[in-house]
């Protein structure tokens, strides 16, 4: 299974025999319309996708209503026969979206996608149960926990949840200075021991990028690159992969 940070955000692609899925997907280099005043993102790259991965997707999975991870217009560059895995909430907004791929409902059940399991669990606060955490594992036993936010801690030490690849924030957001919507370091590393994790990959990168009406409420750290590389092996930069055999 090799997991890829596809572009300077938080879009993921994990290829598995040649097939592939794509975790929240925004692909082109402006997040929003001109117009749009509450949230922007612009970029020089789209992302690191070569149009040979666009053609292995077969599967996209969207974990936040939000629209830095429900992009409607990525979303319909694939083709109808791409299948997408979500929330009924989210299924009933890109229904509204007269999105016509087949939707499915991702639940801690799980599902095999491409020959890779995929289960949603819950996630931090404020974010459950709008969104999901992602726990992934392959045929060989290889597994990374995604989540794109807040990790719920306590749920991952009851159900003894282990990952050898995280996939979480680290650069701290807090909306009006009080509401935690990213973690700091701390959080991360603890959620890393948590798992067992071997590996650091860090998504929703450089928030401060984001601009925008929202962005004049959010306050925001920088990666402390150095305290956590001192205590995990981190991936930050778009285009970083690894192989799990």
């Amino acid at each position: 299974m090799k997991l890829l940070k596809a572009d300077n955000y938080q879009t993921w692609f994990i290829e598995e025999k040649g097939k592939a899925i794509l975790i929240d997907p925004w692909l082109n280099k402006q997040l929003q319309p001109d117009n749009s005043v509450f949230i922007q993102r612009k970029r020089d790259q789209a992302s690191l996708l070569t149009d040979e991965d666009y053609q292995k997707v077969e599967a996209i999975i969207i974990t936040a209503p939000f629209e830095d991870h429900l992009h409607i217009d990525s979303i319909k560059f694939f083709s109808k026969s791409v299948e997408i895995y979500t929330t009924k909430f989210i299924k009933r907004i890109l229904v509204k979206a007269e999105v016509k791929n087949p939707i499915h409902i991702l639940d801690k059940e799980g599902v095999d996608i491409c020959s890779v399991n995929f289960k949603a669990l819950p996630t931090g606060f404020p974010y459950h149960p709008a969104t999901f955490a992602l726990l992934i594992e392959d045929s060989k036993g290889n597994t990374i926990f995604h989540e794109g936010h807040i990790a719920r801690f306590k749920y991952l030490i009851t159900n003894n949840i282990k990952a050898d690849i995280a996939i979480l924030t680290a650069e701290e957001v807090k909306l009006f200075g009080f509401l935690r919507l990213g973690m700091d370091y701390k959080r991360t590393l603890r959620a890393c021991n948590i798992l067992g994790a071997k590996e650091l990959f860090i998504t929703g990168s450089n928030p401060e990028k984001t601009t925008g009406f929202i962005s004049k409420f959010l306050l925001i750290k920088p990666l402390e690159q150095e305290k956590i590389q001192s205590q995990i092996n981190l991936h930050y930069h778009a285009g970083e992969f690894v192989n799990l055999d």
